[in-house]
């Protein structure tokens, strides 16, 4: 069965995935896509309703469908990696679930919006690195790295290891973490070096689309047709 559907990735933990996959989620929704969203496994948050939680974040770009426990269905509370987040609290990452849980946003969605946890090999269960779900859902990749210096590295590295692991990667997206400073005319600003960055990846990567978000847009800025990328 054809899936139509990206899977959001970080270069790392904290590089604005959830912002970034939330931007895309309003920028399909308000093209007319009903938009279905997941994020396996959250660890730092007590419940995927929390409205400070990913998971909520993500639930509300895309105008609340189903349920906040639908996006994310495994919650645990320590801010470390999900599978020894769960051990604290004395459970087990289902990693049956991980995957499972995906299918009921096939029924109810046009497009599905995956938002994996920390990096790409960054483990989610036991057994499974974010990169296994990857393979597993057979959704093209959005690579997301933090807008700031060393972006090109580390992501053409994760690209790299992507297209090594089998992966399609299909966009690039640098995002503001915080309010950038200082002026495009000066080459050390965040401005600059955004801009800067996005072109040498993009030189590196010359059939995939880069893009910058910036900080708090709601929506991805134009130019990149993130329904086709995600095969509706």
């Amino acid at each position: 069965m054809k899936r139509a559907g990206l899977f959001v990735v970080g270069t790392d933990t904290g590089v604005g995935k959830t912002h970034v996959a939330a931007a895309i989620v309003r920028t399909l929704v308000t093209a007319g896509r009903r938009v279905g969203v997941y994020k396996p496994v959250a660890s730092g948050c007590t419940t995927a309703a929390d409205i400070a939680s990913d998971a909520w974040q993500l639930w509300d770009a895309a105008g609340r469908p189903l349920t906040p426990e639908d996006v994310c269905p495994q919650v645990f509370a320590a801010p470390i990696a999900p599978h020894r987040s769960s051990r604290h609290a004395g459970r087990e990452v289902d990693e049956r679930l991980l995957r499972t849980g995906l299918d009921a946003w096939f029924s109810a969605a046009d497009v599905v919006v995956v938002e994996g946890a920390g990096g790409l090999f960054s483990p989610v269960g036991a057994a499974t690195l974010v990169s296994d779900l990857a393979r597993d859902f057979r959704l093209p990749l959005v690579i997301v790295d933090a807008a700031r210096l060393g972006a090109v590295g580390r992501s053409l590295a994760t690209c790299r290891a992507a297209e090594a692991e089998g992966l399609e990667v299909a966009a690039v997206v640098l995002s503001h973490t915080t309010p950038p400073t200082g002026v495009v005319a000066d080459p050390a600003s965040a401005v600059a070096i955004a801009r800067d960055s996005a072109a040498d990846i993009a030189s590196r990567l010359p059939t995939i689309p880069v893009a910058i978000l910036e900080h708090a847009a709601s929506r991805m800025p134009p130019g990149i047709d993130w329904a086709a990328i995600a095969r509706c």
